[in-house]
């Protein structure tokens, strides 16, 4: 997993996006000897190493969507321009407080993956002048009232995740909300109390104009593959979610819980589809981006934790950071039964985990005050401390004179 200070790269900006803007960079014209398909090749190859790869057919699933792909990347390198990608994501964090997460508000976990994200734009721009830029655009409103989670709270989260992508320079980071995809009229800057007052009316709204009256849920999950396969991502993941909210016991037997699951999968499904209508019609010429498995033939399925464990979106678990200096990831309740590791806290807040080695516990715990800088402290002095990426390959300076690893590509 990449992790270190992205400092460097064309500034963006972290605010929401306009859906509209197409990005393109003076003195660049049209090519049409080659280059742009050579040049699309490297980038893609570059976005793959950053793809989901915990499947022993991963690399196939890859190569069956690289011809659609490289038409994406193509027009985008013959014109001239940066190349935009768009990724639905970071929607809340889990209802399951209790075992997976800290709380409400992003963590290292968000930092790390945003980071990664970051560092893949930032490699980008090394071989392509114009650069690229990844936009996230948060679909936490479409689903938090299928999962318990307050409208309050998917603001906090999305605020949050910004100022954190602010805060840690994320250049190549940008944002966009549902907003940005229906006609809906808001005040041109909004706030916590508007959103949550018209969070009934977005999702209605996107329903109403994206969504299908005649779907039959079932038949898609049937006979598509990629559909079957978020499904079968929802049901595991609503399972553990809900489970301490709506627990089995007196009135609720384990069947019925798996039948209400799946009743809420389905539902996640037929949102899901009007929301893929919306983020098409408003970013028809991004790549699409997905952290969800999938055959790799409509868009490119991401590990935004690239960590050796299977969990790879952040909202679902914490991070670790093991006394040889890699990163884990796994659900907070499996890291407190370890007693070698202790919570480190950002900003007064329990943001990761930290290995604590019995050989030299005294070395582990100076560390940990560096890592536990808050980020004021760190505005006063810049950190010139590094981090290592755990993927395997060679290495490089960084601007701040750190070591860190860049996969190799395959």
């Amino acid at each position: 997993m990449s992790f270190k200070s992205a400092t460097h790269g064309s500034a963006t900006g972290c605010s929401d996006v306009a859906i509209s803007e197409t990005s393109f960079t003076k003195g660049f014209a049209p090519d049409t000897n080659g280059f742009a398909s050579d040049t699309s090749s490297k980038i893609l190859d570059i976005i793959f190493d950053y793809a989901l790869n915990k499947f022993s057919d991963s690399k196939q699933r890859l190569e069956a969507g690289r011809p659609k792909f490289l038409s994406v990347v193509d027009k985008f390198v013959a014109a001239g321009s940066r190349v935009e990608m768009c990724l639905p994501a970071f929607p809340f964090k889990s209802a399951n407080k209790a075992y997976k997460v800290f709380g409400i508000l992003p963590d290292k976990a968000e930092e790390v993956s945003l980071d990664r994200l970051n560092t893949m734009c930032i490699r980008i721009g090394e071989i392509y002048t114009p650069g690229a830029q990844c936009t996230i655009i948060s679909d936490g409103v479409v689903y938090n009232d299928l999962l318990s989670i307050s409208d309050r709270d998917t603001w906090a989260y999305g605020q949050a995740l910004r100022e954190l992508a602010t805060k840690k320079g994320f250049q190549h980071i940008g944002f966009s909300r549902i907003r940005d995809l229906v006609d809906f009229p808001l005040p041109a800057e909004m706030q916590e109390i508007a959103y949550v007052a018209n969070a009934t009316n977005f999702r209605r709204t996107l329903l109403n104009r994206f969504g299908k009256d005649d779907i039959d849920i079932d038949k898609e999950i049937e006979n598509n593959p990629d559909t079957k396969m978020t499904y079968l991502g929802y049901r595991r993941f609503l399972e553990s979610d809900l489970k301490h909210i709506f627990p089995v016991g007196d009135g609720r037997t384990a069947n019925a819980y798996r039948r209400d699951v799946r009743y809420l999968a389905k539902q996640m499904l037929i949102r899901g589809y009007a929301f893929a209508a919306a983020v098409k019609h408003g970013f028809p010429n991004h790549l699409r981006l997905s952290i969800h498995q999938s055959t790799g033939e409509h868009k490119i399925s991401m590990s935004l934790l690239n960590t050796k464990t299977g969990f790879t979106t952040p909202w679902h678990c914490s991070v670790a950071l093991m006394a040889n200096g890699e990163w884990t990831s796994a659900p907070m309740g499996e890291f407190q039964k370890d007693p070698n590791m202790k919570v480190i806290y950002e900003n007064g807040r329990p943001s990761y985990f930290q290995e604590i080695s019995n050989n030299n516990e005294n070395q582990e715990s100076s560390k940990s005050e560096v890592l536990a800088i808050s980020d004021s402290k760190a505005q006063e002095k810049p950190s010139r401390v590094g981090y290592f990426i755990l993927d395997q390959g060679r290495r490089r300076k960084c601007h701040c004179n750190c070591q860190v690893h860049i996969p190799n590509r395959s």
